[in-house]
């Protein structure tokens, strides 16, 4: 017999032993890989999510405050969640949460602020109102508004499962001392 057929003859190939424990060492290395990459993806995901209902949430409130603060009348009192007056411009303005949506409308001419809204609460204050405290009387009558206390919760716009890294909420909220009332 010659050697090369004697070295083909003698090569041996890998036990099925062998096998399966290279198998087994090659699963578990993917599925750390697997959970490492996973673990990003919701860091991704939370932080995407938090940082998208606090924007709109500030950017909401922001120019809430801003117009409200220098308002020259207040006209209506809708509800806990409508609010109308009347801007440094002379233009009617109104804030209202219609579903999950903050509409603003300017002169009759509507149009989304930030959707995602969980809730919006604004509180209306007579004379007497505390801002070292938020207390003091409240009022349902636009004459007698001296503050209004707005607390708007968001979420993300395309909402996440319950739960899940995504699903992020935002509360902000300000007190407003009427200039012009």
């Amino acid at each position: 017999m010659s050697a090369l057929g004697r070295t083909v003859r003698d090569q041996r190939g890998f036990t099925l032993a062998e096998l399966l424990v290279v198998m087994a060492l090659t699963g578990l290395v993917l599925a750390g890989v697997f959970a490492i990459q996973q673990e990003g993806t919701n860091s991704y995901l939370m932080g995407a999510g938090r940082v998208e209902t606090q924007q709109n949430a500030r950017v909401a409130l922001e120019q809430m405050v801003r117009e409200l603060r220098s308002a020259e009348s207040i006209t209506t009192i809708g509800s806990a969640t409508d609010v109308t007056f009347v801007d440094v411009t002379g233009t009617t303005v109104r804030y209202q949460l219609t579903g999950t949506t903050l509409n603003r409308t300017a002169a009759g001419v509507g149009g989304v602020l930030i959707g995602g809204v969980q809730s919006l609460s604004l509180t209306y204050y007579a004379a007497g109102f505390d801002p070292a405290t938020n207390t003091g009387p409240t009022t349902t009558v636009p004459g007698n508004l001296k503050a209004v206390r707005i607390q708007l919760t968001t979420r993300p716009e395309r909402p996440a499962d319950t739960g899940t890294p995504g699903d992020q909420r935002a509360t902000v909220e300000s007190t407003v001392m009427l200039r012009n009332s």
